[in-house]
């Protein structure tokens, strides 16, 4: 399970733990053709994302962004992530971030 911060938009995850969630936007559905991307890096600076994600299909005009057990198996830390929507006109806009991504550690693995 996830937390996600209504206003900050900061996530908090168990490390392991799977999550999925629903990203919506207030003027737009997305169709056939726009992609939203969910990149996870450990620093604003950092060149290389340890986690990326595609999603180029949407149900009701929204897209839902699921996190596996490979994906949060990372140390327990602060990082950072955004959420970037590429529309099919070639518009491109970072809807969500740069924004906190928190791993805790978790009792039972």
């Amino acid at each position: 399970m996830i937390n996600i911060d209504s206003e900050s938009k900061n996530m908090t995850i168990i490390r392991k733990d799977t999550a999925s969630f629903t990203l919506s936007l207030n003027n737009y559905e997305l169709k056939d053709g726009d992609k939203v991307i969910f990149t996870l890096a450990s620093s604003l600076e950092s060149q290389k994302p340890l986690l990326q994600k595609e999603i180029n299909k949407f149900n009701d005009g929204a897209a839902e962004i699921f996190l596996s057990t490979n994906d949060t198996n990372i140390e327990v830390g602060k990082y950072f992530y955004d959420i970037q929507v590429e529309l099919s006109n070639g518009q491109v806009d970072t809807v969500i971030g740069p924004a906190r991504f928190v791993v805790e550690g978790g009792v039972t693995y």
